[in-house]
């Protein structure tokens, strides 16, 4: 959800705690409510198999989502070294190319993966980076071209069309893997499910108009964390569990070691 990823993860955090609390204090006080209404009445009218019902849907609705962000995680960690393999691939093949195509070939695979962790760290400049990595494909492409057509059409350099056609078609499955998100449809109902969850575990605990605010701070505290991993998992470079860019680095640092 845009609003998600608009917010600092410790924001969200806060704010999903307080209206947990807040949705289990009017569940409370809806209980207290009932009771005053009809006090022979003995209890409220929501059972203890209702309330266990619904935190079984909730951790059933976690342990689903949790599923989901964690492949897409995993996808785009995938990815990460599917990127690095194919541009260190391109970069040792380019020595196939002249001095000339092979020095300015280097320097744009090089700049390329400069770019490609720049924005890793700095979400601001995605769209500068796109427009940049297309017109670093389109600038490969034609040094390939134009070698092909001087006569150089042999194997080895059709392992170099493919090693750059690798690297121009990992580019859109990247793309592609950060695109996978959590549907917004399923955010709302995860989020409805969870304050109504509170709101019923406050109803119960109004049966005899006592509470337990530490053991329901504590209960908020805990499923809103587990809540809240799912929100970092599904937002790819934002918060704690972002998707590691060693391998690119480990490229980077291969591409700037001067050759023997």
């Amino acid at each position: 959800m845009v609003l998600l990823d608009q917010s600092p993860l410790w924001a969200v955090y806060v704010v999903t705690v307080v209206l947990a609390l807040v949705f289990a204090e009017i569940g409370f006080r809806l209980a207290v409510w009932l009771q005053r209404r009809d006090p022979d009445s003995g209890t409220t009218p929501i059972s203890g198999t209702v309330v266990g019902g619904m935190l079984g849907l909730m951790a059933f609705l976690l342990a689903f989502c949790i599923g989901i962000v964690i492949n897409q995680h995993n996808g785009r960690k995938a990815m990460v070294v599917e990127e690095a393999n194919a541009v260190g691939t391109a970069y040792l093949r380019a020595g196939f190319l002249g001095d000339s195509d092979r020095d300015l070939s280097r320097n744009l695979l090089r700049e390329y993966v400069e770019i490609r962790l720049a924005v890793a760290d700095d979400e601001s400049v995605l769209e500068s980076t796109l427009t940049r990595s297309e017109e670093i494909h389109g600038e490969l492409w034609s040094i390939v071209e134009d070698t092909v057509h001087q006569g150089q059409d042999s194997d080895i350099m059709a392992l170099l069309v493919a090693s750059i056609n690798d690297v121009i078609d990992v580019h859109s499955l990247r793309l592609a893997a950060v695109a996978l998100r959590l549907p917004e449809l399923l955010w709302l109902v995860l989020y409805a499910a969870t304050m109504l969850s509170f709101l019923l575990v406050g109803v119960s605990s109004g049966a005899d108009g006592k509470r337990d605010p530490l053991a329901i701070l504590l209960f908020a505290l805990a499923l809103v964390a587990v809540l809240m991993i799912i929100v970092d998992l599904d937002r790819p470079q934002q918060g704690v569990l972002t998707v590691s860019q060693t391998a690119l680095s480990d490229l980077l640092r291969q591409m700037t070691t001067p050759m023997p």
